[in-house]
Formats: structure tokens, C-alpha cells, sequence
């Protein structure tokens, strides 16, 4: 893909969906109280869970837009920073938007957010790294080898090869002595 932007899109919802499968399994097996589509639903729709079936499929959508719009962010911002040590960034990234997110909720404190139990917040990180890394991964896989880094560096011989001097000098002493000899 040689667009910057929809390798970001993509890049982010393919990380958006795999944080969205982990975070609906950590909410069946009890790790949480609140999965990401929770937490999107409320900013949405304005009310507490539960929430009907259209209503969590609206938020998941809204959520997988996010993360696409997060994708995009996260793939301009990259080339600013140089695009070494790209899982960690994208960790570092995911894990600054999860905390700006928990700090306007707890600022704000927007009802059905606050107070947040301990797994929540812990199943949120865990969920909150697993999309930033399988961002930052998606998009170094969707970045074009010709654009990193390591290959806009061409190298050179130092000197020419040894052959090429020695067919060189036979072809010289050859046009000076038609007669080989």
C-alpha cells in the first residue's frame, strides 16, 4: 500500500479488532466489568449498561472507526519520531490514549465509568497493549520494504573488483599488440 494514511486505517482496525475479540473475552470470562464497546456505548448513547443488542454493535462499529482514525494518527506520527523500535511505540501510543481516555472519564466522572474496579483497569491495559502492538506490527507489515529506513542507504564498493581490472588491463595489452606477442 503506498498510501500513508490507509495503511494507518488499516493498520489501526486491524488492531482495533483484535483488541475488540479480546475485550468481549475478557468480559465472558469475568476479567472486566467494562469491555472497550462498554466504555464506547456510554460516550454514544449516554446511559449505563445494559445495553441492546443494536446498541453494542453500534458501539463496536464506533469503536473499530476509532481505532482506524488512531491507525492514521499513529502512522503520520511515526516518520516524526523515526520508525525504530515500532513496537514500542505503538505500545507507548495505545497506552498514552488509554490513559488520556481513563483521565477525561475520571475527570468528567462520566457515570457507569467511575469507580473503576482494578480487573477493569487492568483488563483495559492488557487490552489497550494488545491493540497497540498489533497496530505498530499490521502497519510496519503494510509499509513498503523501499520506505524504511535501513534501505534508503545505498552502499558502495570501496573499489573496483579485482577481475574487472585484470579484463581491463588484458584488453589494453591486447589493443596494443594485435599480434599477442
Amino acid at each position: 500500500m503506498e498510501d500513508r494514511f490507509a495503511r494507518g486505517v488499516v493498520a489501526g482496525l486491524i488492531g482495533g479488532i483484535i483488541a475488540v475479540v479480546y475485550s468481549f473475552i475478557a468480559g465472558f470470562m469475568g476479567f472486566t466489568t467494562l469491555r472497550i464497546a462498554d466504555w464506547v456505548a456510554i460516550f454514544i448513547f449516554a446511559h449505563t449498561p445494559p445495553f441492546s443488542v443494536s446498541e453494542m454493535v453500534y458501539a463496536t462499529l464506533g469503536q473499530l472507526a476509532m481505532a482506524c482514525a488512531l491507525g492514521s494518527i499513529f502512522a503520520f506520527w511515526i516518520p516524526q519520531v523515526t520508525s525504530r523500535n515500532l513496537l514500542f511505540k505503538g505500545w507507548f501510543f495505545s497506552i498514552s490514549i488509554w490513559f488520556l481516555l481513563y483521565a477525561i472519564t475520571t475527570l468528567f466522572s462520566l457515570q457507569g465509568t467511575v469507580p473503576t474496579p482494578f480487573k477493569t483497569a487492568v483488563s483495559n491495559f492488557v487490552g489497550a497493549t494488545i491493540f497497540g502492538l498489533v497496530q505498530a506490527y499490521a502497519l510496519q507489515a503494510l509499509t513498503p520494504q523501499e520506505n524504511t529506513v535501513f534501505m534508503k542507504t545505498s552502499i558502495a564498493p570501496a573499489m573496483k573488483p579485482l577481475e574487472a581490472e585484470n579484463e581491463q588491463e588484458d584488453t589494453v595489452n591486447s589493443n596494443r599488440n594485435p599480434q599477442g606477442g
